[in-house]
């Protein structure tokens, strides 16, 4: 099928071979996407690079509908291509929209790798630290000329096109930096001093922050307070529209980061669904630029990394420049204002915490927090908004893909929350092959697939490696060989279900034990954690917090797991006890002992164990079935 344009957000109209049209519903073509998710993921690293080069040379192009062939050859020229490939170029970036098709395809047998002998990789790399990373500024011709020269020596050569985009791919960053300086860069590259600049179409800019919620929560079972919770919000600065969204216990961090980008580039139907909110809410996409504090979670190697996978552009805050996320506190103080009516409310100072009483008043679970924010938002998407000239959010985002007479342009593409998706948003390390595999946190991974690294492990330096925050028993590589992602389970078949927040804590309390984190250490804690959880609930804040978290995390391994293609592979091990069974009201007995007034008798334990269980609702089911 041919996509001719969009009805709706919620519709597309599509074209077959044969010139028939139809009206072909989203949620469908989600659906069918999903159960037809590929059984491995490739990535032509050697294609990625060459992106930046391609979108500078087509540059303005790329917006254009038509080009002149005169405009087309001057950027075939500049990359050194024929005009025949500038042409395929364009052609691939108008059938799928993506930047990332520009350059075309790496020929089989030397993808992601470099066809030049290392010899000649050397003379051209130190070439261009020498000519071009100077403030000299020697031109290219110079550059060109001295490799060449130098590679005559050896009696080597390379090709003229191939040193072009050896320069096309140097980072704009990097070329205007040691070219004019840092206070050039700054003025091109560097974010601006004061007011933070304006987007002129959704998706240019999002703001993302994290905020300590002004409200007390209940545990799962709504018998005790565990505390406040966590939410990383993003927002759309051209139509102040909430883009994504995360809540939950585990503070601010990569992983929460990442979930709240999984939202926000995902359309929100089915997570609105599974709340029970009537909602719309065609907030989705692919941002242009992350606009972000200097927190770590921000700075990481990790976000850059699945930034640029996405062609996501960062930009971070100048430290204490509040005015540069004036949107998005914006909204967080507006948040926290809504949050005073509701019950558990803490404030915003100790004066209105003792006001508030929010230990007294608390009523929400996560569950319910995170459904009464979402109809927060959509109340919010539906108000005058005096930033916008009194316009609604909802109709700022919706104006400029629709107008009275149908389509205005193309609404943006649509991501499915798949594997594919999520796997370059999880945590990101580097790591060596070992005989025995891969080891990250004590922990040993290895499968059949890394056979070959092993047996080769002195050929390849670090690899990258994605983890599954919410499930430590299995691990996504790179293979540098492939360039696939594969899944890679534990060595250790025993380990329970933990996610990387469980497993990082285990690993400090065997550190403060004394003892070398081993995996079976690291389980047995992890265990014997859980069980304390359980058994303390009831007496402290920190073990309730600790089993609710515990309970988000289960909930949102769940809903991730069936994305996965290699689950049907993996055998998932049960990460909590069964919960006990309770007693039915109707057939509960009271002991002799609640008839008698000279309390309970000492003499056996089991009888002791049991009043303790007994709670006062116990007592009154109790009473109003005999009555």
């Amino acid at each position: 099928m041919k996509v001719i344009g969009a009805t709706g957000f919620d519709s597309l109209t599509v074209q077959s071979k044969s010139g028939e049209y139809f009206d072909a519903p989203i949620s469908a073509l989600i659906e069918e996407a999903t159960e037809k998710a590929p059984p491995t993921i490739t990535v032509d690293a050697k294609r990625l690079e060459k992106v930046e080069a391609y979108r500078r040379a087509f540059g303005s192009l790329l917006a254009k509908n038509r080009s002149t062939r005169k405009e087309v050859c001057e950027a075939g020229k500049e990359l050194g291509i024929s005009v025949s490939a500038a042409y395929a170029a364009l052609k691939r970036y108008a059938e799928s929209g993506e930047i990332t098709q520009l350059p075309p395809p790496t020929r089989p047998g030397g993808r992601g790798k470099s066809r030049l002998l290392p010899a000649v990789e050397q003379v051209i790399q130190d070439e261009i630290e020498k000519t071009l990373l100077k403030r000299r500024n020697y031109g290219i011709s110079k550059f060109i000329e001295n490799v060449e020269k130098r590679l005559r020596k050896l009696g080597l050569d390379v090709s003229e096109a191939t040193l072009r985009n050896r320069v096309a791919a140097i980072p704009d960053y990097k070329w205007t930096k040691a070219r004019k300086g840092y206070d050039e860069t700054a003025k091109t590259h560097e974010p601006l001093k004061g007011k933070h600049p304006e987007a002129a179409q959704p998706l240019e800019i999002i703001q993302c922050d994290h905020w300590y919620s002004d409200m007390e929560i209940l545990s799962e079972d709504r018998l005790d307070v565990i505390g406040r919770a966590w939410m990383t919000i993003a927002i759309d600065v051209f139509s102040r529209a909430i883009w994504g969204l995360h809540i939950g216990l585990d503070s601010p961090s990569t992983t929460t980061m990442a979930l709240c980008m999984i939202n926000g580039m995902t359309r929100k139907d089915a997570m609105l669904k599974s709340y029970g909110i009537d909602a719309h809410m065609p907030i989705y996409g692919d941002p242009k630029r992350l606009h972000l504090d200097n927190a770590g979670e921000f700075t990481g190697n990790s976000i850059k990394m699945s930034c640029d996978h996405f062609n996501i552009k960062l930009s971070w805050r100048p430290v204490r420049k509040p005015q540069y996320g004036a949107y998005i506190e914006r909204y967080n103080g507006n948040l926290a204002q809504k949050f005073k009516d509701l019950p558990g409310a803490t404030g915003s100072n100790p004066g209105e915490r003792k006001a508030l009483r929010p230990e007294k008043t608390a009523a929400f679970t996560l569950e319910d927090l995170t459904k009464q924010t979402w109809m927060l938002i959509n109340e919010y998407h539906n108000t005058e908004h005096l930033g916008l000239d009194g316009k609604k959010p909802i109709d700022k985002w919706t104006e400029y893909f629709f107008g009275p007479n149908g389509q205005r342009r193309p609404t943006p593409p649509v991501r499915i929350d798949n594997l594919e998706l999520r796997i370059n948003w999880y945590p990101l390390e580097k790591r060596t092959i070992q005989r025995y595999g891969i080891l990250i946190d004590y922990l040993e991974y290895y499968s059949e697939t890394i056979l070959f690294l092993v047996r080769n492990k002195k050929d390849y330096g670090k690899i990258a490696v994605r983890r599954n925050p919410l499930d430590v028993r299995e691990i996504y590589i790179l293979h540098p060989v492939t360039n696939e992602w594969s899944v890679v389970p534990t060595r250790h078949l025993t380990f329970p279900v933990a996610s990387i927040f469980e497993l990082k804590a285990a690993k400090k309390i065997a550190h403060a034990m004394k003892r070398k984190p081993t995996s079976d250490l690291l389980a047995q804690i992890i265990d014997e954690r859980r069980r304390h959880v359980e058994e303390a609930q009831k007496l402290t804040k920190t073990a309730r917090r600790e089993a609710s978290r515990r309970a988000h995390h289960t909930r949102m391994r769940k809903a991730a797991a069936p994305q996965s293609p290699q689950n049907d592979e993996i055998t998932i091990l049960a990460g909590a006890p069964n919960p006990k069974p309770q007693a039915d009201a109707a057939q509960f007995t009271p002991p002799k002992n609640l008839q008698q007034n000279n309390g309970f008798n000492d003499q056996s334990q089991d009888l002791s164990a049991l009043l303790n269980s007994i709670t006062d609702d116990d007592i009154e089911d109790y009473l109003n079935d005999s009555n």
